[in-house]
């Protein structure tokens, strides 16, 4: 008889990426569990061919979300998983609920997608006396509540720096993109193009990349950028291109399916990954880099973002954000060295394909999870 496994969030949609489509069924397929899928409803269709039961939750505002969390304490007790697989800092309340009410408590793994400290600390429309006020007492509470949990998986290696008194098994297991058909280069767009694939803010860099367009576009004509996502502020963006005059050279074209976007990434000649400096992101790996590796183009990137990777594998350069003629300097490089630009996109695929792709972050997922096989049997 097969295991249970609740792997949930009452934030995140069902689809998320590193959720469903990379952890969840990685998990479904990997491992003797039958995987149920607990997660906020989007627009995205569940009719997919999947072994994983999926169960949506409403979309709640943040205020309303009690009401998820009752949903899911019923759906606990009335199957009584094995092992559940939470996503979010307000679920570890239900981590110490389950373990205080339930008399067999199925093994609790909580899975930190960010630093909410951090997050906390860099909120700028909080004053900072506030802001260390209310840091201290989050992190009080959060390592206490994390105490009710059998083990922590981190999203990046940076955040287990303030959790040192975690007693647990812990794991790195990065976001890194599950791409199996990158196996060989398309021919390139005729204009050298930028490209950035993500979500799209301004602190990912979407006003940036706009001021880059106007100010390269005085010393060259020749080249392109390709913003491809969506954001609450996506229109604002776009109706700016418009009023600077900039639709010659940016474009924000909106969210697509990814093996279109992924084609897209393929014939362009440089990603970009340019978000301005925030606590919550400095050390962090962005996903959109590899999938950049995967497409074997290199890549401009914020200079507090992966700068051991670029030491070990040279397929893309740093920009201080801050500077905007750093920024512009780094672009021109690329369209001035095209051939520099083609060889580091091929050391970059190397690298997907040694070290930044998704299986090799499986293999420790389904190994985090066999310190727990004797407890579940």
């Amino acid at each position: 008889m097969l295991k249970k496994m609740f792997n949930i969030s009452s934030v995140h949609p069902w689809s998320d990426t590193r959720i469903f489509f990379r952890e969840a069924t990685s998990i479904a397929e990997n491992l003797d569990y039958q995987v149920t899928h607990i997660a906020v409803q989007n627009q995205v269709s569940t009719n997919i061919d999947t072994p994983i039961r999926i169960h949506l939750l409403p979309k709640l505002p943040r205020l309303k979300r009690y009401k998820n969390w009752k949903r899911i304490w019923q759906m606990i007790r009335s199957e009584k998983p094995d092992i559940i697989h939470l996503h979010d800092p307000e679920l570890l309340l239900l981590a110490w609920l389950i373990k205080k009410r339930t008399p067999i408590a199925p093994i609790i793994i909580y899975d930190m997608h960010e630093n909410v400290p951090q997050i906390i600390a860099s909120k700028q429309a909080i004053p900072n006396v506030f802001r260390k006020i209310m840091k201290r007492p989050y992190q009080m509470m959060e390592k206490k509540l994390m105490q009710s949990c059998d083990g922590v998986i981190f999203a990046e290696a940076h955040y287990k720096e303030n959790y040192t008194q975690l007693t647990c098994p812990t794991m790195d297991i990065y976001n890194y993109p599950a791409i199996r058909m990158a196996s060989q280069f398309l021919p390139k767009s005729d204009i050298f193009t930028f490209v950035y694939i993500g979500s799209i803010s301004e602190l990912r860099g979407a006003r940036l990349m706009i001021d880059l367009a106007e100010k390269l576009a005085t010393q060259r004509e020749d080249f392109r950028i390709r913003v491809i996502g969506t954001g609450k502020d996506a229109e604002i963006f776009k109706t700016e291109v418009e009023i600077r005059g900039l639709r010659k050279w940016i474009s924000f074209e909106g969210p697509k399916k990814f093996d279109e976007a992924f084609q897209i990434l393929q014939t362009a000649h440089v990603g970009l990954s340019l978000l301005l400096d925030n606590a919550n992101f400095r050390g962090c790996k962005p996903t959109k880099c590899m999938e950049y590796m995967a497409a074997g183009i290199p890549f401009i990137v914020s200079d507090f973002l992966m700068q051991e990777d670029l030491k070990r594998y040279p397929c893309g350069i740093s920009a201080n954000t801050s500077n905007l003629d750093t920024v512009v300097d780094q672009a021109l490089f690329f369209l001035e060295n095209k051939q520099i630009a083609k060889e580091m996109g091929k050391c970059g695929f190397h690298a997907f394909r040694e070290a930044y792709n998704w299986q090799t972050e499986e293999a420790k997922l389904i190994s985090f999870y066999t310190n727990f096989e004797d407890v579940t049997l």
